[in-house]
């Protein structure tokens, strides 16, 4: 990761790169012949950065000189980093009081900037209100957790920043892939030989493989038609829970049983759960956020704007995604 000599490729700050989207990003970048420099702190674990031919520029959200050596000279900012759990003040800390100084750093120290392209969360927009009208850009935001509603926040802010930058925001819904550790636990009890299911009736999310989210984000900050512009990406096909964990179960050669989790024994463990953090002074992963979050139907989003506005398209069905995911959670030891 030494300093590099090759000139005349666009140079692109990425900050959350030693994370799970962000090293896909990373290595997403360099394929296509980008010049990447990582923003990252002395502390950052670099395991997912390894062996990449990028710069490494040391600093943090909390120091601004640090953030403008970070995008000196850059040619387009994919900000990735966030945090996804915590307390409400956490969450708005890292995830717009952060963005914020990023976005100042950018307009000060960034003169040739071309875009920023902010990854943002379907978080930020809420569920879909039914089966037949996925969410869209276009409809009211309703974050139901904290996560989501600093999501929303920082796009505000962000937005009020649109005249001086090129800004693009991206909103997943959840994503999965190799590294991540988020649906890796349903890997992780379905390779078990259980397959646990939120309540009693039919739930439906969208989903993105990892791999087709960094496309996507790449090709939004190549496209002119997309500043200014919000997108969701997303496989086009929406997913019960049973037709997700049966995906995992073929990928892993499982037949699990299937359990019905009642939402009120999740709202009563949540509950358990964030009294024993608060006992021993920590933030509980598990919470009643979470459960509410878990609760809704729709989980639903549509991706035709990004399809329409620079050709976005998913090339990872959900077996395929699931197959090459399970692959490397095998390969690397997450499971047995």
């Amino acid at each position: 990761m030494a300093m590099m000599e090759r000139k005349g490729k666009p140079l692109a700050l990425v900050t959350g790169a030693t994370g799970f989207i962000g090293s896909h990003l990373a290595e997403n970048l360099l394929e296509k012949g980008y010049r990447v420099r990582a923003l990252v702190r002395t502390t950052s674990d670099l395991k997912w950065l390894k062996g990449l031919e990028l710069d490494l520029a040391y600093g943090s959200f909390d120091d601004q000189a640090s953030l403008a050596d970070a995008v000196k000279d850059v040619d387009c900012i994919f900000h990735i980093a966030a945090a996804k759990s915590g307390s409400r003040r956490k969450l708005f800390q890292d995830n717009v009081a952060a963005t914020e100084s990023l976005a100042r750093a950018a307009i000060g120290s960034a003169p040739g900037l071309k875009r920023l392209v902010f990854l943002s969360s379907q978080a930020a927009a809420g569920p879909a209100e039914c089966m037949g009208a996925p969410k869209c850009e276009s409809d009211q935001c309703r974050p139901i957790s904290d996560y989501g509603r600093s999501k929303l926040e920082a796009e505000l802010q962000m937005n009020k920043l649109g005249d001086k930058l090129p800004l693009t925001i991206i909103r997943p819904p959840t994503v999965y892939g190799p590294r991540d550790s988020d649906v890796y636990l349903y890997f992780k009890w379905i390779n078990r030989g259980l397959a646990l299911l939120p309540g009693f009736k039919k739930r439906y999310i969208h989903l993105i493989y990892v791999k087709d989210l960094t496309q996507g984000m790449i090709a939004a900050a190549e496209s002119e038609a997309s500043a200014g512009r919000t997108y969701f990406l997303s496989d086009p096909e929406d997913y019960s829970w049973q037709e997700i964990s049966s995906a995992i179960a073929r990928s892993l050669g499982k037949k699990p049983l299937a359990l019905h989790l009642p939402l009120e024994l999740a709202r009563f463990s949540a509950v358990l759960a964030e009294a024993g953090a608060w006992a021993v002074r920590k933030e509980s992963i598990f919470n009643r956020q979470k459960v509410r979050e878990m609760s809704q139907s729709f989980w639903t989003c549509s991706p035709e704007r990004a399809k329409h506005d620079f050709g976005f398209t998913c090339r990872y069905a959900l077996d395929k995604g699931m197959e090459e995911t399970s692959r490397w959670y095998r390969g690397n030891g997450w499971l047995k």
